[in-house]
């Protein structure tokens, strides 16, 4: 039934504004924590506390799905799936943070879009049970639309009943609609013109452009061509005393530090100032490490990578143990480590 058990949204606040202000109490917790003020023994890392405020999010928004009879609607899952998806991705409370804004933000428009085009159907469902719409002349249109608080119809034909205007005026969902919506007769049957205005079409635009950059952003970031920062280690490597530079040492041992790294999940590296790609060479010529066919400096040598640190350096002791490995590492576990951006050619 069209009007049966169908919720509107008023009264509720703003999707978006309710994820506004989730982004800035997350950055509020981080912080506090920061500073020690929330800090207890035994609770949950700063990582963990943002990702429960985004997860929190996503309940809320989930909820409202709920509420709204949303469940089966296959865009507003898939939206639901990705938010949640780049959350549990995320390694560090910025990541998080932006997958709150960039994501949770497309949730919310993609729940009130198909909201909006649930109410159209209903609109289109109520005209079509009328009588009058078979003998309608082609072409005929019924214009449905709120203004201050107040279901108008406009109808030249005279297609539409009073009953059917009353049923029109009194759903709930035909009064909560955000756009005008415009109907016509089309081979005896009413149809639905299209209703997206020029401004919702710019932000529905908007919206793919930005989740287009978001995607290229990140494609670049695992490609080594754009800056990444999170969490990781930042290692600084030295010959042995007993092992001698002709022996191409280094350069084995770097090679295999790297190798291992990214078998441990790293999400990028970078030796002395060269990010490493997917072409990238190390080689020991003489006293010298070319990475990228550049000179990097060799005492120390300095390796940092992005992932997750105590994997990282759970990888990093397989190899350290080894009775061939010729280099001393001094491994730091940190919660921010920057890797520059490898040039595009």
């Amino acid at each position: 039934m069209v009007g049966g058990n169908a919720q509107g949204s008023r009264g509720k606040l703003d999707p978006w504004l309710i994820a506004l202000m989730a982004i800035i109490l997350v950055n509020v917790i981080v912080l506090a924590r920061s500073t020690q003020l929330l800090r207890r023994p035994g609770e949950v890392s700063e990582l963990e506390a943002v990702r429960q405020g985004a997860v929190a999010l996503a309940d809320f928004h989930a909820k409202e799905i709920s509420e709204l009879d949303l469940e089966n609607n296959a865009a507003v899952r898939d939206a639901m799936a990705k938010y949640r998806f780049e959350v549990e991705q995320a390694l560090t409370g910025d990541e998080i943070a932006k997958a709150m804004s960039i994501y949770g933000r497309n949730l919310s428009d993609v729940i009130q879009r198909e909201l909006q085009l649930k109410r159209e159907q209903v609109v289109l469902s109520l005209v079509n049970q009328e009588p009058g719409v078979a003998k309608a002349k082609e072409g005929a249109t019924v214009t449905v639309q709120v203004e201050n608080g107040k279901v108008r119809i406009e109808d030249p034909e005279d297609i539409v009943s009073l009953e059917t205007e009353q049923k029109l005026e009194k759903n709930r969902l035909v009064q909560d609609l955000t756009e005008m919506v415009q109907i016509q007769i089309r081979n005896g049957k009413a149809k639905l013109l299209t209703t997206r205005s020029l401004p919702a079409q710019v932000h529905t635009l908007r919206q793919e452009i930005n989740a287009a950059q978001a995607a290229l952003q990140q494609a670049l970031q695992a490609g080594g061509f754009a800056e990444l920062t999170g969490s990781g280690l930042i290692i600084k490597a030295r010959q042995s005393p007993g092992q001698a530079l002709i022996e191409n040492v280094l350069g084995y041992d770097l090679r295999d530090i790297v190798n291992e790294l990214f078998a441990a999940g790293a999400r990028g590296i970078q030796v002395g100032s060269e990010r490493l790609i997917a072409t990238s060479s190390i080689r020991a010529v003489g006293d010298n490490i070319l990475v990228n066919h550049q000179a990097v400096p060799t005492e120390p040598v300095e390796v940092r990578a992005v992932g997750d640190p105590e994997v990282l350096a759970s990888a990093l002791d397989l190899i350290t143990h080894s009775p061939y490995f010729g280099l001393i590492l001094d491994v730091q576990k940190r919660q921010t480590v920057t890797l520059s951006a490898h040039p595009l050619e």
